[in-house]
């Protein structure tokens, strides 16, 4: 029968008054402490394993306690491992062994929060308990006989008898015959998984797995990979890395924190701290030593659903952190999601306040602009424990200068070779055709994808066409079109405008003149270029914005306000974006989410006059600075838009004109029906506005021949698409726009559109008739005519496939 041994029953005795006299309930870790106090076989056992009354002691503090009935709950598990192994007396080391092997204890925590492993103290135990076992084990390893060493009770035996089955004595022969290093290795592969039995690192900065649990198993340790070789230079960024050494090495507030968006390079940043504190010198005097841990935040909050579980996991860290006297430095990457784990994000940041106000955790964090704020920065007393150092996106010259650092790496991945035009080209591209990202990361994708799908297609070399080709396939636009340069673009302005536009052909020339000036870098401060297009309705000016906006930003959608909707003051909100504590807040600005997240676009106001004066003032920075502030208080960069305003102001003007004057019309040199238009635009706009307008340009009314023009060309469009989805040719005669343009398709004051109304009235709906009705069927030939009366449809001899 199996009993619990006196030496047993003093140990629980000796920890209940331990914990009491120290104010706190009594549980297994005490246990372990008066192991060590009492200096028997399992307290010898215990500091042969590096354990140290101090440490355990700082430990208690830290692991969470255990309820009342913990001693008892461990002696019954000692008792049952000693009746499973036919020992007839519960002895001190069968209950060391039941802490170590229960996880939940809080002696089993402490155990692993000072390094001691409690794997070692079991292997260790068992190895005495089961010597045989021990020694077929680990051949190499050689136990002195219990002889050697004079016996030290553990407490005085309640029966003599208690050594007949299980000797004591024997727990503090556990001495290993070999040498120191040779004992190091064989602990620290007792500690290691199988599948991470590597040869030990030759790193001065390496960190001991032992000493150190928690770091090496869920940290990433950056100065010794850096010593080793294994992270690669970091480029264009020394000014960053200097004051992070500078905040690293103040007495007070030396916790730094990254703060930009995600993408511009901050863990690179840390990267190139590693390098530095790997190679020494002058520049990193009394860090020499240190040593940078980085830490997955995703890491530290997985498996922390239990409450409690992610505070204690940070006390243990740092406990690990503390006892390194200052010479480990955390990074931790998105530090913000410390505060969202699965536990009251209040009772985390007041631990972590408190460990940064001592100095017990030194940290570098990384977080966006957005959770910065959000999480730290509404702090202020956690805010104070960090340094925040901003980090901005690259400009594209910084960007194509990391690029070029980088490219070599990249080329012996891949096995190919970069041109230079290519590195330039994903800079280019990518700042201009992926918004959403930032530079340096979306460029290095560019270029790293461009390379992974050269090699895979056999070929050597990377190119300016193959990135492009890239990039196509990403935003969905023809890869002829992002090959075109904008100064080819430029040179071609009038012709392609022309294509789109009929008349104004002054009006066509001063545009490409202003934009040809912004291009070369005489626009300033402000966006590429700043227009107002008066006139009538129907004379083109939309339909010029639209030209411009296909031919600059390869079609993509404009952003288009209507301003009339913006006739009241608080319009601004809805421009610009709520305030804080307003709703909307979030939702941001319509004009400032636009350009924030496609900075490279045109922006058409249209009907600025019908805005409010407030409205109306709010843009005076977009013209001047190139630059508008949303509700967030985010700068939003405007230098790469084009900005047309549009009015109908001077219309009355130029109708009392008698409505052929314009720019391209008959009496296109009439100045004064010009002058009178600008002069009404100019007292209805504040003058504030009025003098950041580039170009203030007048569109005349449309005379009867360009709305001839105009006809042709929507009947154009009418045959392509009768051509395309009916299979039916459709040849119209010139007597049918004649038709047109005499029963409803022109009027002087109205311009295009009632052209568009006639073609849809006397063209597309009878079309649509005569097809539907079986009239004409695919392979037919038609010819459209007019007289007096209309425009009617007469058919050819002979199908689209015979005429073939």
């Amino acid at each position: 029968m199996t009993t619990v041994g006196g030496g047993v029953k003093g140990l629980v005795a000796r920890a209940q008054r331990e914990a009491q006299r120290r104010t706190q309930s009594p549980s297994t870790a005490y246990l372990l402490l008066v192991m060590l106090q009492t200096g028997g076989p399992t307290g010898k056992l215990l500091s042969q394993l590096g354990v140290k009354e101090s440490d355990l002691l700082s430990a208690i503090r830290v692991v969470d306690m255990e309820p009342t009935s913990a001693l008892e709950r461990a002696v019954e598990r000692a008792y049952r491992l000693a009746k499973s192994t036919g020992a007839a007396e519960v002895l001190p080391a069968h209950l060391l062994l039941a802490i170590a092997r229960d996880t939940r204890s809080a002696g089993h925590r402490s155990l692993e929060l000072i390094g001691a492993g409690s794997r070692r103290v079991q292997e260790a135990v068992q190895s005495v308990l089961h010597p045989e076992d021990a020694q077929s084990a680990r051949t190499s390893t050689y136990i002195r006989p219990a002889a050697s060493f004079p016996a030290q009770p553990e407490a005085k035996p309640s029966r003599p008898s208690a050594r007949r089955v299980a000797e004591p004595a024997p727990l503090i022969a556990l001495r290993v015959e070999q040498p120191e290093e040779e004992e190091t290795v064989i602990e620290a592969l007792a500690e290691t998984p199988e599948d991470e039995l590597i040869v030990p690192s030759s790193s001065p900065f390496g960190l001991d797995a032992g000493k150190y649990p928690m770091l090496a198993k869920l940290g990433r340790n950056l100065t010794e990979m850096a010593s080793l070789g294994r992270i690669d230079e970091v480029i264009g960024r020394d000014d960053e890395i200097e004051r992070l050494l500078d905040v690293l090495a103040r007495r007070r507030s030396n916790n730094p924190i990254l703060v930009g968006p995600p993408g511009v390079g901050k863990t690179a940043i840390v990267e190139g701290l590693a390098l530095r504190l790997a190679q020494g010198g002058e520049g990193v005097r009394g860090l020499e030593s240190t040593i940078l841990v980085e830490l997955s935040a995703g890491g530290l909050v997985s498996g922390t659903g239990v409450r409690g579980a992610l505070s204690e996991r940070m006390r243990r860290l740092q406990f690990e952190v503390k006892r390194a006297n200052g010479k480990i430095v955390l990074f931790i990457d998105e530090v913000h999601t410390l505060f969202i784990g699965g536990e009251s994000p209040d009772d985390l940041a007041h631990e972590l306040k408190a460990s940064l106000a001592r100095g017990e955790l030194p940290c570098i964090g990384a977080t966006t602009d957005v959770e910065y704020r959000k999480y730290v920065e509404r702090d202020a007393a956690l805010a104070r424990r960090f340094s925040p150092i901003h980090v901005a996106e690259p400009t594209p010259e910084d960007a194509i200068e990391i690029l070029r650092g980088i490219a070599p790496r990249y080329e012996v991945h891949h096995g190919i070779t970069y041109e230079p035009s290519a590195v330039e080209s994903a800079v280019e591209l990518s700042v201009r055709y992926m918004s959403e990202q930032t530079l340096p990361d979306k460029a290095i994708g560019l270029l790293d994808l461009a390379g992974a799908r050269t090699r895979r297609r056999g070929g050597a070399v990377v190119d300016r066409e193959a990135v492009a080709q890239v990039v196509a396939d990403k935003v969905r636009v023809p890869v002829e079109r992002l090959l075109v340069t904008d100064s080819q673009k430029l040179l071609e302005l009038e012709r392609h405008v022309a294509e789109h536009v009929v008349g104004h052909v002054e009006v066509m020339t001063r545009i490409s003149d202003a934009l040809r000036k912004g291009a070369a870098g005489f626009h300033g401060h402000g966006p590429l270029a700043t227009f107002l297009f008066l006139g009538p309705t129907g004379v083109g000016k939309t339909e010029t914005a639209r030209a411009l906006n296909e031919l600059f930003f390869m079609g993509c959608p404009m952003t288009r306000i209507d301003m009339s909707e913006l006739s009241e003051s608080h319009a601004v909100a809805k421009l610009l974006g709520a305030p804080p504590g307003y709703i909307g807040h979030d939702t941001g600005g319509l004009l400032t989410e636009a350009i924030r997240h496609r900075p490279y676009q045109l922006v058409l106001l249209d009907e600025i006059e019908k805005a409010h004066m407030d409205v109306l003032q709010s843009l005076l920075p977009l013209l001047e600075d190139g630059r508008l502030t949303d509700g967030k208080g985010r700068t939003v960069d405007c230098t790469h838009t084009i900005v047309v305003m549009t009015s109908n102001l001077g219309a009355q003007q130029s109708n009392r004109g008698q409505g052929s004057i314009g720019f391209g019309g008959a009496s296109a040199g009439s100045e004064e029906v010009l002058s009178a238009a600008l002069a009404a635009a100019r007292r209805a706009l504040p003058p504030e506005l009025w003098n950041r307008i580039d170009e203030p340009l007048f569109f005349g009314p449309l005379s009867r021949e360009e709305v001839r023009e105009i006809a042709r060309r929507m009947v154009a469009g009418v045959v392509q698409q009768l051509r395309e989805r009916q299979g039916v040719e459709l040849s119209v005669e010139a007597t049918a726009i004649d038709a047109l343009l005499a029963l409803g398709g022109y009027d002087a004051e109205l311009g295009a559109r009632p052209m568009r109304r006639a073609i849809s009235r006397m063209v597309e709906a009878p079309l649509a008739v005569a097809i539907l009705g079986g009239d004409f069927q695919r392979g037919d030939r038609i010819r459209a005519v007019g007289d007096e009366e209309g425009v009617h449809f007469e058919p050819l001899e002979g199908s689209v496939e015979a005429a073939e």
